[in-house]
C-alpha cells in the first residue's frame, strides 16, 4: 500500500507553528513529515520541536546554511533526498508539498492522497489571509476540523475563477496549444508520486531566488506525460499573513527568460546530482 509523505519548505521560524499543527490535526495524518529549510537558523529547529510536541507528531528536519540567495528548488530536493534516506519509500508513494507559512486545510492531505497516482500532478490552491483574518485565525477550530477563519466572498470567487481558467488551459493542452507550464503549479500546495518526481530529476536547482522554479517543474512534468488534476477549490491551504515583496511583472525576474528557452525534460542539477551547497544536516525527532 502506498504511503503519503508531507514536505514543508521554509527559510524562517515565523508561522511554522500553525502549519505543523495543521498537518498534525489533519483528517488523515501523513506517514511522514519532513521540514526542509533554506537556512540553518537554530530558531527554526526550536520552533519545529515545540510545534511537533504540541501536535504530537514526529518530523525529519533538514537544515543547511543559506547561500545568500533563495533556493526553494534545492530545499525541496533536499527534503526528498532525506525522506528516501530516512524512511521506507516506494515510487508509488505520494509526496504532498506545502510552504512553511501555508496551513493545510483539514482535508487537504487526505484529498491529495486520494487523488495522487502515477502520471498525475494534483494542483491545490490557497487563501491569502488578510491581516484581520490572520489575527482572528481560530486554532481551536483548526484542531476540530472546522474552517478557522471567515473567507471574504471575493477570495472564494477568485479561486473558483482560477479553477475555471485552469480547466480551459487543460483543454488547450489537449489540443496542443497554450503555454507549456500551464496550468501552473503553485509551489505552496501540490502533490505527485515519488516516481514522477524522480522521473524528471526533481526541481532544477539552478533556479535561484524568487519565481519560475515551480513553472519549470510543471513544464517538465507535463512534457513527461503527467496529467494535471485540478483540486483548486477543495484541496486548500491558508497562507498566513506577512509582509511580502511588492508585486512586480514576473517577466522582469532573472529566471523568467529561461522559460522561453528550450529545456530538457530531466534537469541537469536536481534530485540525483545537486548543485553545490553548504553541508546538509538531518535531524529526526521526537
Amino acid at each position: 500500500m502506498s504511503r503519503t509523505h508531507v514536505i514543508l519548505v521554509t527559510h524562517t521560524p515565523e508561522r511554522l507553528r500553525r502549519t505543523i499543527l495543521g498537518v498534525a490535526w489533519s483528517s488523515v495524518r501523513p506517514d511522514s513529515l519532513t521540514l526542509s529549510c533554506d537556512s540553518d537558523n537554530p530558531e527554526i529547529e526550536a520552533a519545529a520541536r515545540d510545534a511537533c510536541a504540541e501536535g504530537g507528531i514526529g518530523m525529519t528536519l533538514v537544515l543547511r546554511a543559506n547561500t545568500g540567495k533563495g533556493r526553494p528548488a534545492q530545499a525541496r530536493n533536499n527534503a526528498v533526498r532525506a525522506l528516501v534516506e530516512r524512511h521506507e519509500t516506494d515510487d508509488a508513494d505520494a509526496l504532498v508539498f506545502f510552504d512553511g507559512d501555508c496551513v493545510p486545510d483539514h482535508h487537504a492531505i487526505e484529498r491529495h492522497g486520494q487523488s495522487i497516482r502515477p502520471r498525475r500532478l494534483v494542483l491545490g490552491w490557497r487563501y491569502d489571509l488578510s491581516p484581520e483574518q490572520d489575527a482572528a485565525f481560530d486554532d481551536a477550530k483548526l484542531r476540530a476540523g472546522e474552517l478557522p477563519f471567515s473567507p471574504d466572498p471575493e477570495q472564494t470567487r477568485s479561486i473558483e475563477e482560477r479553477h475555471r481558467r485552469y480547466k480551459r488551459q487543460v483543454l488547450w493542452k489537449r489540443l496542443g496549444i497554450g503555454k507549456e507550464h500551464k496550468p501552473k503549479v503553485l509551489g505552496a500546495n501540490f502533490g505527485l508520486t515519488l516516481g514522477d518526481y524522480r522521473r524528471i530529476n526533481g526541481h532544477d536547482e539552478t533556479y535561484e531566488n524568487w519565481a519560475q522554479e515551480d513553472d519549470d517543474f510543471g513544464r517538465r512534468l507535463y512534457r513527461a506525460g503527467t496529467r494535471p488534476i485540478l483540486r483548486l477549490t477543495d484541496v486548500l491551504a491558508y497562507h498566513q499573513y506577512h509582509v511580502t515583496r511588492a508585486p512586480t511583472d514576473w517577466k522582469r525576474s532573472a529566471n523568467a527568460g529561461r522559460l522561453d528557452e528550450p529545456c530538457p525534460m530531466v534537469c541537469a542539477h536536481g534530485l540525483r546530482d545537486p548543485a553545490d551547497q553548504p553541508p546538509v544536516r538531518v535531524i529526526t525527532f521526537p
